[in-house]
């Protein structure tokens, strides 16, 4: 690949960052109770929420509340580009999952859905429940005209909508009646927090969840912790540690077979806390990401940007407050166009770990089933090729800079 010049690559497009000089002004923190304003907003919007201790929880939870009221309803429908914690909690009570297609751009595939349903549930029979799981991946697929459209076809149709990824605009799904049947949301994903999770449904839920300290709970507090700790002194034991104790916790996860309730001390976090801030800096570090990964010499060679979230209306805010930014390498391009023997064999993973020596750390998202691979060739290119970028509160435009550096660098290196 093209050796770029490193001076000129750190001064192009670079905003210096400043360390003393003159104090900015500085917004005043309101804080909020996050669980008030959730619970708030579903009683309004004439639904019933329980928060629980994961995203899997919350999805067992509303699988065990479907089949208590449907007796015969055994097949779910679920989008092909689905990890394990979307399914398993399916798969543990029985129920038979189809998987359905996605487009290149994320959205569902709405014919080949509706034509799924029709070869598997043979038509439009109420004869049969059936459940279908939609999602807003990143908030750029909107499904609002799938659940129209699926409640319009199918009568019998019940729809959960996993909204983990666009979980911080309640108000712009909770108030829609018809839009779904449930809602499944992993909050922990957003925030510090040991658990955290809610699960809402249209009619009350029938059954309740179980209460009680949880090794994946204490085992997560202990490895919050820790970070914390590392990253106050840089202890490098500490960091395998609580890396082994974040491990051990997902391990204790029962496929979401026995829900539990969100812990007391995520449940006291969340009652203060800064909403404006996390939403305002997400934005804002979306935002400039987006625009100089946008400049980068091989931006759309050795990878391509997702559409970037719609703005809400005419104005210039975003829809919705950003979870991750995504990109998805051409491997392909990468290895026809290395100057090295290593970039010649390079794999998604195997930069991913180059990015992660560098203090850069992009998720792998995700691995799927193989028989959503099978069906979906867009799932399985953006499962084996689609990292994604943390822009959450922590960080500033100097991190995201950094991001888009690191990786430029990484990129020439090839």
């Amino acid at each position: 690949m093209e050796i770029i010049d490193q001076e000129q690559k750190k001064d192009k497009g670079k905003t210096m960052y400043e360390i003393g000089s003159e104090f900015n002004l500085e917004k005043a923190v309101r804080r909020d109770d996050f669980i008030s304003i959730y619970s708030d907003l579903a009683q309004r919007g004439s639904k019933n929420i329980e928060f629980l201790r994961c995203g899997r929880d919350a999805i067992g939870f509303v699988a065990d509340d479907i089949i208590a009221k449907n007796k015969g309803l055994k097949h779910v429908f679920i989008p092909a580009l689905s990890c394990d914690s979307m399914v398993k909690p399916f798969e543990v009570r029985g129920m038979e999952v189809t998987y359905y297609k996605i487009e290149e751009n994320l959205c569902i595939a709405k014919d080949a859905l509706f034509d799924r349903i029709e070869e598997v549930m043979g038509g439009t029979s109420e004869s049969e429940a059936f459940a279908v799981l939609i999602m807003n991946f990143f908030g750029i697929a909107d499904t609002d005209e799938i659940s129209d459209g699926l409640k319009k076809s199918f009568p019998n149709v019940l729809i959960i909508e996993d909204v983990t990824h666009i979980l911080m605009e309640p108000e712009s799904f909770l108030f829609e009646k018809d839009r779904a049947d449930y809602y499944v949301g992993s909050i922990r994903k957003w925030l510090g927090i040991p658990d955290g999770a809610f699960a809402i449904s249209n009619t009350e839920f029938v059954m309740g969840a179980l209460t009680g300290e949880t090794d994946f709970t204490a085992l997560r507090m202990q490895a919050l912790t820790e970070k914390t700790e590392y990253l106050d002194n840089g202890d490098s034991e500490l960091k395998t540690h609580f890396r082994e104790l974040l491990s051990e916790a997902e391990d204790s996860l029962s496929d979401g077979l026995d829900p539990y309730h969100m812990s007391e001390v995520s449940a006291d976090y969340l009652s203060d806390i800064d909403l404006y801030r996390i939403s305002d800096r997400r934005r804002a570090n979306y935002r400039n990401l987006y625009k100089k990964l946008e400049c980068l010499p091989l931006c759309g060679k050795a990878f391509r940007l997702l559409p970037e979230i719609p703005v809400n209306g005419n104005s210039e805010g975003y829809k919705y407050t950003p979870f991750m930014l995504p990109i998805v390498l051409d491997i392909e391009f990468m290895r026809r166009s290395a100057i090295t023997d290593d970039g010649k064999n390079i794999t998604r993973d195997g930069f991913e770990k180059r990015l992660a020596l560098r203090g850069i750390y992009a998720p792998v998202l995700w691995p799927i089933a193989e028989e959503g691979a099978a069906i979906c060739y867009n799932a399985k290119g953006f499962s084996e090729n689609m990292l994604a970028f943390w822009i959450d509160q922590r960080y500033s435009r100097f991190d995201m800079e950094n991001i888009v550096d690191i990786l430029g660098d990484e990129l020439s290196r090839m």
